[in-house]
């Protein structure tokens, strides 16, 4: 062999060997049916910056905003691997994801908080990791069914009624009326307050309202601005249904691709689950009295409940999460309900004492970390 011959080889093994480490970065795409400008697209931006920094650039994530799965395709398209990475809503699969399905019914708890600070909802979503992380392994089993792997959760603030060309501020006002509900907990409150609750995905409400075919949407204010709601909306009862959404898997990974990576990596995206999670909830928490200022100086009327509405819903929380229970054993067969609800609920009291002190997303996120995610062994979680 020559000299050149000879250094060309070299310099064709070099370049192979080069080639080889930039294929071996992880590429990821998220999947995620918000807007890229919502709370949840700035949510992911910001977790493929943290994730980036993490990983010292060996793990790209690219988001994919309303274009590569729908809210209601995330689920299945995770599974397939459709999408690496995905923000699933639980509530949306009642019969694959029953007991993460029933942690979310236990949200109306922040409806009987005696002393509410306003942070209800960080301190709930801090509640909702830990259990699912720490004392839910059936939680992580419907996860595991569905080829994926949970990192991280979310909440939003409280839900309003969001109407068009309705007025509700008394109990008499419900009657009859026609409520996009979220959820199995919102289709009872719907009900109990002789409404009619109609399952929708919150990027269907706009038509739904718009075409008259529900009064009002059962929403957090920030989808107000979400989802462009603000021009059909005419009317918002705050307070009303109360209740958080908390049934958020906001960063499913497809568990052949979590299987395929090494441990740095999975604590990379262990690391990126916490700060989804914080950063969901608080851009959630944030955005909700801009959305309602917004609304207001939009000319939307925003109305409070009388006294006596504001009692009952109180009243269907405390009867709701009674009966809960059984109804989660008897139609999903979720044979710990009742220990999940025991446990639950001291759980969120410490995270009501946790929050307290939590003035940023980042304030939060090292929270979560520290008190969580950051004791989940990477080595052998989902595996």
């Amino acid at each position: 062999m020559t000299y050149k011959s000879s250094v060309a080889v070299t310099a064709l093994v070099a370049a192979v060997a080069i080639s080889g480490q930039a294929s071996a970065k992880e590429r990821l795409n998220f999947a995620y049916g918000y807007p890229n400008n919502s709370a949840i697209g700035l949510a992911v931006d910001a977790y493929a910056e943290a994730v980036a920094e993490r990983s010292d650039g060996e793990i790209d994530v690219t988001g994919f905003a309303m274009s590569l799965l729908s809210l209601p395709e995330t689920s299945p398209g995770v599974r397939d691997g459709l999408a690496d990475v995905g923000f699933v809503l639980p509530p949306y699969y009642p019969a694959e994801y029953s007991t993460n399905l029933f942690l979310h019914e236990m949200n109306l708890l922040v409806n009987l908080v005696e002393n509410p600070t306003g942070k209800e909802p960080l301190a709930f979503t801090g509640a909702m990791v830990e259990y699912t992380f720490t004392k839910c392994p059936e939680c992580l089993d419907e996860y595991k069914a569905q080829n994926q792997v949970y990192t991280g959760g979310g909440v939003t603030p409280l839900y309003n009624l969001l109407c068009k060309d309705v007025k509700v501020t008394s109990v008499e006002d419900l009657n009859g009326l026609r409520l996009r509900a979220g959820g199995a907990g919102f289709v009872r409150f719907a009900e109990a307050f002789g409404a009619q609750g109609v399952r929708l995905p919150v990027s269907e409400a706009y038509e739904a309202l718009d075409q008259g075919i529900i009064d009002c949407a059962m929403l957090s204010a920030p989808e107000l601005t979400n989802y462009n709601l603000h021009e059909v909306v005419t009317d918002i009862t705050l307070a009303v249904p109360g209740g958080v959404f908390a049934g958020v898997s906001s960063a499913n990974v497809n568990a052949d691709r979590w299987k395929a990576m090494d441990d740095t990596a999975r604590e990379t995206m262990l690391w990126g689950g916490s700060h989804m999670t914080a950063d969901t909830t608080w851009n959630f928490y944030t955005d909700d009295s801009a959305a309602i200022e917004h609304s207001r100086n939009a000319g939307i009327n925003i109305h409070k409940p009388d006294a006596e509405l504001l009692a009952a819903v109180k009243q269907f929380s405390r009867d709701d999460l009674k009966t809960v229970s059984a109804l989660f054993k008897d139609t999903y067969e979720v044979s710990r309900a009742d220990e999940i609800a025991s446990d639950f609920e001291p759980l969120l009291a410490k995270w009501n004492d946790l929050v307290k002190d939590v003035e940023s997303s980042d304030d939060l996120q090292t929270l979560i970390w520290d008190q969580v995610i950051s004791k989940v062994d990477p080595a052998t979680y989902a595996q």
